[in-house]
């Protein structure tokens, strides 16, 4: 799960799509380019809340499709930015929770099993996959004008967060393609906890008064594991004969995620009205390494044999109405899933829309929103989930 599900934080961003790199002009710069937060020009105050849907659909080849859906609300970044006035530019420190990551949503099968390498080949499988949690980045940051127009900054990162994954299935033999078994019950229940240490650093300049770029550096992250597990399981044979049996235990290791690189471009024009921004962001999943391997049956080179290169893109566009003083955004984004063991038919895709409002130049709301949707096939399964992303953000300054 601390591989990819990647969306990104406060509402005005997301609202355009993500696209940040070059913009980074409130606290959430802490997450997406750090060396904006000098930008500030007082102290802010933010706070930022998600709420996330995911309908999943679920249907075996040739069978009827089974939909649930799973809604959460979390907190998605809160701190503040000070900043530090000087003769020749200045700069800011930043302290702040951001929570880019979800693994809220769940998936439910109902259905003969075709496939024909499984231990469920052939049997009627009712099965409830559910998923809760998320990782969170607790950071400390700073950012400088190093000459009138480029700055840069960089962030000391703290990972926490948790999971908890509960499977449970029922495998019923109904076409009687065992000769001996009846029934099959399945239970498996994961719940980590994870932690970590990382660091950032961010580069913006400012071409012209109408166009800035920006370049983020995110350090590779040894994200330690702490795991309990259990598993049960309990078979009903044809002569009415059961055997059940339970296992759990306990284990730690460590995921060491790779180097990341972003870069975007933000372009303002007609005197500042119109913003059109562009990011992407690079992460090489397959240079992910397991500290020791979880489980016997996975080997070291796991990462480079189901892994894969993603490139992250987001865009955006923000509107200021000049008439009532409100801005209106649309963006797109794109989270390439990272799995290679799964044919997969869109990656992710999001259109995103939001509006924001300054209120006498100190109180700011934005809202954001996110539709997307993804489609994977494996083992004769093929999943759907659509997904849909409220972000509400209030940031006060003075």
């Amino acid at each position: 799960m601390a591989i990819g599900s990647t969306f990104g934080v406060g509402a005005r961003a997301m609202g355009m799509g993500g696209a940040s790199l070059a913009l980074a002009d409130d606290f959430t710069a802490l997450y997406w380019n750090p060396a904006g937060m000098a930008q500030i020009q007082k102290f802010e105050l933010f706070s930022s809340f998600s709420h996330n849907t995911a309908s999943t659909d679920a249907y075996f080849t040739g069978d009827e499709i089974t939909g649930t859906t799973r809604s959460q609300i979390r907190p998605n970044s809160i701190g503040f930015v000070y900043p530090f006035h000087a003769k020749r530019g200045g700069w800011a420190i930043a302290f702040g929770y951001n929570r880019p990551q979800n693994f809220d949503y769940q998936t439910a099968i109902q259905g003969v099993d075709p496939s024909s390498d499984t231990e469920f080949s052939g049997l009627a499988v009712d099965e409830t996959d559910v998923n809760s949690g998320g990782i969170g980045i607790w950071s400390f940051g700073t950012s400088v004008y190093v000459s009138k127009r480029v700055l840069i900054g960089g962030s000391l990162d703290f990972w926490q967060g948790k999971s908890l994954n509960e499977l449970d299935t029922t495998a019923t033999d109904l076409l009687k393609v065992d000769s001996e078994l009846s029934r099959f019950r399945y239970d498996d229940e994961i719940d980590r906890e994870y932690s970590g240490v990382g660091a950032r650093i961010g580069l913006l300049a400012h071409l012209t008064d109408a166009v800035s770029v920006g370049l983020t550096l995110v350090a590779p992250v040894e994200l330690g594991v702490d795991e309990l597990w259990y598993q049960s399981t309990r078979a009903v044979y044809d002569d009415g004969e059961e055997v059940s049996d339970s296992v759990d235990g306990a284990q730690a290791f460590d995921i060491e995620r790779p180097f990341e690189i972003g870069t975007g471009i933000a372009v303002k024009l007609f005197n500042k009205q119109l913003i059109l921004a562009g990011d992407v962001q690079l992460t090489d999943w397959t240079q992910t390494r397991y500290d020791p391997v979880p489980a016997d049956d996975i080997s070291q080179d796991n990462f480079e044999e189901f892994y894969a290169t993603t490139l992250q893109v987001r865009l955006g566009a923000e509107y200021k109405i000049p008439a009532i003083g409100t801005h209106i955004r649309l963006g797109y984004f794109r989270d390439t899933i990272p799995f290679t063991d799964a044919e997969v038919e869109n990656a992710r895709d999001f259109l995103t829309a939001g509006v924001g409002k300054i209120f006498e130049d100190s109180l700011k709301f934005d809202v954001g929103y996110m539709m997307g949707t993804w489609q994977r096939s494996r083992n004769e399964l093929t999943t759907k989930q659509l997904t849909h992303r409220v972000f509400v953000s209030a940031a006060y300054r003075f």
